[in-house]
C-alpha cells in the first residue's frame, strides 16, 4: 500500500464521488468528509519506478500500486485548511502514481498530461485535498489532486492569468477589471499586499512590480529558485 511516511505523503487513487452497488448497474453515493486542503508551490524532483511493499496476494505487480510516481518537493504553502481533527498536517514532499505497472491510469488524463509535459526542477502549482470516504464497502482515506500547473514565466499572459485566480480580483463569473489592465494592477497590488496602506509601491508593470507579486503570490523570486521561507509554515 501507498502510505504516508516521514512526512511524505504518497497519494493514492483518486477518490470517486459514486461507487457500485450491490446488484448489478445499481450506483450508491459515497460519503466524502474532506479533512485538509493543500495549495501549495512545489518542486518537480521526477518520476521513479515505485514497488509497493505490501503483503497481499497481489502485491506487488497486480495490486495497482507498484508503478511511476512522480515526486514533488513543497516549497511553499500558499494556503493549508485544517478541516478536521486527523486531517493530514503540512508536509514537506508530496508523491502520487501516475500509472501502475499494467498501465492503468492513477490519475485523471489532465494531470498524466501535465506530469508528461514537465522537466525536473520545474516549479509548480500542486493541490490536493485529503477526504475521508465512506462507503458501504468500508472507510478510507483518499488525497485526489486538484491541481497540477507550471508557474508560467513572469509577466506573460499565463503568468497574468495565474495571478488573477490567486488574488481573486475578479468574482467567479469573471466580472471586474481585464487581466493586464491599469486597474486590474492596482486592484492585484492591493489584493496581496504589494502596496501598503497608503497604496505605495512598485509603479505597475515594472520588473519590481512583478517580481513582487511573483513574491506575494507565490513565495518565489524571479529566476532561479530563491525563496528564504521554504518549508516554514507561513501562509500567504
Amino acid at each position: 500500500m501507498i502510505q504516508k511516511m516521514n512526512r511524505v505523503v504518497w497519494a493514492g487513487a483518486v477518490s470517486l464521488v459514486l461507487i457500485g452497488g450491490a446488484n448489478a448497474g445499481e450506483r450508491v453515493a459515497a460519503k466524502v468528509d474532506t479533512l485538509a486542503r493543500h495549495e501549495t508551490v512545489a518542486e518537480f524532483r521526477g518520476t521513479n519506478y515505485h514497488r509497493c511493499m505490501g503483503l497481499t496476494s497481489l502485491c506487488p505487480d497486480k495490486c495497482g500500486e507498484s508503478g511511476a510516481l512522480a515526486t514533488f518537493r513543497i516549497v511553499n504553502y500558499v494556503t493549508y485548511e485544517k478541516l478536521g481533527e486527523y486531517g493530514d498536517p503540512k508536509c514537506d514532499e508530496f508523491a502520487f502514481l501516475v500509472e501502475d505497472n499494467m498501465k492503468h491510469p492513477k490519475v485523471p488524463a489532465d494531470i498524466c498530461a501535465a506530469v508528461n509535459a514537465l522537466k525536473q526542477g520545474d516549479i509548480v502549482l500542486l493541490s490536493w485535498k485529503h477526504d475521508y470516504v465512506t462507503s458501504e464497502g468500508g472507510s478510507a482515506p483518499e488525497r485526489p489532486l486538484t491541481r497540477l500547473e507550471k508557474i508560467a514565466p513572469v509577466g506573460t499572459q499565463a503568468w497574468l492569468n495565474q495571478i488573477d485566480r490567486r488574488a481573486s480580483v475578479r468574482d467567479a463569473a469573471g466580472h471586474g477589471p481585464t487581466v493586464g489592465s491599469a486597474e486590474w494592477m492596482q486592484a492585484v497590488s492591493v489584493k496581496l499586499g504589494v502596496y501598503d496602506q497608503m497604496q505605495h509601491g512598485p509603479t505597475p508593470d515594472s520588473e519590481e512590480w512583478r517580481n513582487a507579486v511573483q513574491w506575494k503570490a507565490f513565495g518565489i523570486k524571479s529566476g532561479p529558485l530563491k525563496t528564504g521561507r521554504e518549508n516554514d509554515g507561513a501562509e500567504r
